[in-house]
């Protein structure tokens, strides 16, 4: 389980920048949202499985995207309002520097013990390794290691999260947010960073292609290692073969690069660059927090707060979608609306999408089901089909079945979906 800080940001980068129209897009857009998404991401207290963090983030993700929008800017964009706001949760950030305080202010270096103390405070990178250079020319260059245990429960784009809440931890303890950071090795593989992009690559020899472009070539880990000066215990994961871009790869509509050039991905660890300015200090570093904490305590939420509760109202618009085995019925919110194959038609396309999010679908594939087409020399689909759309008129403004294209169509629900 990891706390909803980061989502919690998010939340509050949403409700003060879009609208309540605009948010309900989001939430909206994966089935797989749990249905207390909002109380979970808006209580301090709320936590979240891993797998529902990265559903989460790469909805969010591509969600920008199809606006036109660079992630890493609207990441940037949240954390600096964020940090010179008086909207930053508090209460769950000081309770993660309680056990360190006595050394923030005794330190020399507050930002460098920031980094040391980050592991231990921040739950969605447990277990990261700190190595701390000497400064060259009054300048640091650490390096961080960071494994996902559960790397399939990474999103496809997580790492411009991890950077920015490495990078401007040090603004909550009223410091400057390190300088530079940079992610020189990713978990997250080509192939899954491209994925929903329509961008496959092709691997030639150790050449690495897309749409007959060399974007990069296949190397073992221990050129990484070798090039950054690292050493690696683990001597078995040193042979791992990784990609290493050799030009950037960008996303069209918004312009973001997907791929850096210069990064290797695959590898069996994230390993970040972190780059400041040693011995920053300051004689209070907790006097923007403890601000911050006593004016939540009175106005400053109140804009914020609003947005959110018009967002609970708008977002409590849902329907509930019943299908009776019994007697191979459909009710919506408890009312009849249709038995037998077009109800088998409803509840297998109900299914795929409260576990996927689909919402094509081809013709064929309810063709092949003998409960919904039992001679599959005659299949006579379109004309169940119709009747399917025929009931579902009734109900559409819960919910629509569009006859868009030839031989497909389209699940277009119009509010949240529940299916049992």
């Amino acid at each position: 389980m990891v706390t909803n800080l980061l989502l919690r940001i998010v939340h509050i980068e949403l409700l003060s920048s879009y609208s309540t129209k605009d948010i309900l897009d989001l939430i909206r857009m994966d089935s797989r949202f749990p249905s207390n998404l909002l109380d979970s991401i808006w209580f301090e207290e709320g936590v979240f499985e891993r797998e529902q963090h990265r559903i989460y983030l790469d909805a969010l993700t591509e969600w920008l995207f199809s606006r036109g929008i660079n992630p890493e800017q609207f990441i940037e964009n949240m954390f600096s309002r964020f940090t010179s706001s008086e909207y930053m949760s508090s209460r769950i950030i000081l309770r993660s520097y309680l056990p360190f305080v006595p050394k923030f202010y005794e330190t020399d270096d507050v930002r460098r013990l920031s980094l040391e103390t980050l592991p231990d405070r921040q739950s969605l990178i447990e277990g990261a390794q700190v190595i701390f250079n000497d400064p060259v020319e009054n300048v640091r260059n650490d390096i961080m290691i960071y494994r996902c245990e559960e790397k399939d429960k990474l999103a496809s784009h997580y790492m411009p999260w991890i950077e920015a809440l490495v990078r401007y931890a040090p603004a909550f303890l009223t410091c400057p947010p390190y300088e530079s950071i940079q992610t020189l090795c990713f978990q997250n593989t080509v192939a899954e960073v491209l994925a929903k992009h329509n961008m496959p690559i092709l691997i030639d020899n150790k050449t690495v292609l897309l749409h007959g472009r060399v974007i990069g070539h296949v190397v073992p880990f221990s050129e990484a290692i070798e090039k950054y000066g690292l050493s690696w215990s683990n001597t078995q994961e040193t042979s791992i073969p990784c990609i290493r871009i050799d030009d950037d790869v960008t996303e069209s509509n918004s312009g973001t690069i997907l791929l850096k050039r210069g990064a290797y991905y695959g590898a069996p660890a994230n390993i970040v660059k972190i780059s400041y300015q040693a011995g920053v200090t300051h004689p209070d570093p907790f006097a923007k927090l403890m601000s911050s904490l006593v004016r939540q305590e009175f106005d400053v939420w109140q804009p914020v707060q609003k947005a959110h509760e018009a967002l609970l109202n708008a977002a409590n618009d849902s329907v509930v979608i019943t299908y009776y085995k019994s007697d191979d019925s459909i009710s919506v919110n408890d009312h009849h609306l249709m038995r037998n194959v077009p109800a088998r038609i409803l509840r297998n396309l109900l299914r795929e999408y409260t576990a996927t999010g689909r919402e094509e679908y081809e013709n064929r594939e309810f063709k092949r089901d003998p409960e919904i087409c039992m001679d599959p020399l005659r299949p006579n689909f379109e004309s169940r089909l119709n009747r399917v759309v025929a009931h579902v008129e009734k109900v559409s403004k819960y919910f629509e079945i569009q006859r868009h294209r030839r031989g497909g169509f389209r699940f277009k629900p119009n509010c949240r979906i529940v299916f049992k």
